[in-house]
């Protein structure tokens, strides 16, 4: 059993950026980013902390310091800190390549670093987190599996 607790992992912030649970954010401004009404988005965000509370995953808005849009969402989630195993969703809006860099760095560190996930389920990932995943010990199995040894 890990001592880790995933609420504690927040907020992040970079040096253009500012992450944060999607509790701390604008209700309006989160429901723009998922595209969605705000019944299903005061919901989501509600599901989102009772999972951060469990401990079974993690989920993060991100903005630009200084900006109030959201630009990306981060979701970890069926954590298992035994198993060093979680599953993946980063997602982005209008972000150049080295603003994705710059949020591919802080996630790979949290990922590989401070929680020591050798094996990360990924559905659809972004080229530039998936190379920065790869070419910092992580190898693709299965199309759908970051795994490290």
């Amino acid at each position: 059993m890990s001592d880790i607790k995933l609420k504690s992992y927040r907020p992040f912030i970079t040096e253009n950026f500012f992450w944060d649970f999607p509790t701390h954010f604008n209700l309006k401004e989160v429901s723009e980013f998922l595209g969605m009404e705000i019944d299903p988005t005061t919901e989501y965000i509600s599901n989102t902390a009772k999972t951060i509370m469990r401990n079974d995953g993690i989920y993060w808005f991100i903005q630009k310091k200084h900006h109030d849009e959201i630009v990306a969402l981060i979701s970890l989630s069926d954590v298992d800190l035994t198993k060093k195993q979680a599953a993946l969703i980063v997602t982005f809006k209008d972000l150049n390549t080295s603003e994705k860099e710059e949020i591919s760095q802080r996630l790979l560190v949290f990922l590989k670093n401070q929680l020591d996930l050798k094996s990360i389920e990924i559905n659809r990932l972004d080229r530039i987190i998936q190379e920065k995943f790869t070419n910092n010990g992580y190898n693709v199995a299965n199309n759908n599996l970051l795994k490290r040894s």
